[in-house]
Order: structure tokens, then sequence, then C-alpha cells
């Protein structure tokens, strides 16, 4: 069954983010400016269920909600958060949903994004009481191996919020 990976927030992460996971499988980029998406492929695609949800908003007062409600949105199997976050935040978005929640934050430099990402590992955690643990966090390194990106699993989110 074809699935596919959504990117939201098409900025100066998320963009670089959807041009490597696009190596490694069907992305689809979404956000709320529309002029950032491509439209067409969005639309023709919205039926193919969520593999993969990947966060690169900036953290707010209502990330959480957001972040719940694109969930309710594409339905995805697992998430992914390549944002900047204050600590603890994983562990209550976590509690919150039933799917696992990866934080993996993004360094580099903004207007070299593309080369930093693939240059720097990309360290990740999930948390200890997720179902499937290993298997999401293979996945994970999968994804991104065939998207040339170094990764490292470290204990627990709150050692990289």
């Amino acid at each position: 069954m074809k699935t596919k990976d959504v990117v939201v927030g098409l900025g100066e992460i998320g963009r670089p983010i959807q041009k490597l996971i696009s190596k490694g499988g069907f992305t689809v980029g979404f956000d709320k400016n529309k002029t950032l998406m491509d439209i067409n492929k969005f639309k023709k695609n919205i039926d193919v269920p969520t593999k993969t949800l990947h966060i690169c908003i900036p953290f707010t007062n209502n990330f959480h909600q957001n972040v719940i409600s694109l969930c309710d949105k594409f339905s995805p199997k697992c998430l992914v958060i390549h944002s900047t976050l204050p600590p603890y935040t994983t562990k209550k978005l976590q509690s919150k949903l039933t799917i696992p929640v990866i934080f993996s934050p993004t360094r580099g430099v903004h207007k070299r994004m593309l080369y930093d990402l693939k240059r720097y590992t990309k360290f990740f955690a999930i948390e200890k009481n997720v179902k499937n643990k290993k298997s999401v966090s293979n996945s994970f390194s999968r994804l991104m191996k065939k998207s040339e990106v170094k990764t490292k699993q470290m204990t627990e989110p709150l050692t990289l919020e």
C-alpha cells in the first residue's frame, strides 16, 4: 500500500527536510501559506495514508494544540518533531497522542540548511514507554539513511530539548 510522509511548515527548516526525505519515500508538503505548497500534488494525494508527519514549525504557546490538530487532520502512524522545543514538550505531546513521537532537533545554519543536514549527525529520541520503540526508531533511521543523513539515538527527548 502506498503511503506518504507529510512535512508541515515549509520554511527554512521544512523545505530542506522535505527535499531530503523525498529521497527516501513519497513526500508532500503542507503549510498555512498555500503559495509554498505544491497544491496539485497535495490534493491529488490527500487520500494516501500518512506514514509519518514531520513538524517543522516554530514553538509557540499554541504548539501542542496545533500539533494535535495536525495529527487529527493527517492521521499519521508516527510523528517527528524537527523544531526546537522547551523541556518536557515531547513528553507532554506523547501523553496526549497514541502514536509514537520522535524528537529530532535540526542543527545548522538556515541559509545552508540542506548542506548542514547532511553534514551533522541528526540526533533523535523517543520516550521510554512508547510501544514499538525499536521498530519506530529503526524506521526513522532508515529514512534518514536513504536521505543521506547520519543519525544517532539518544536515551530520552529531554536530553535534546
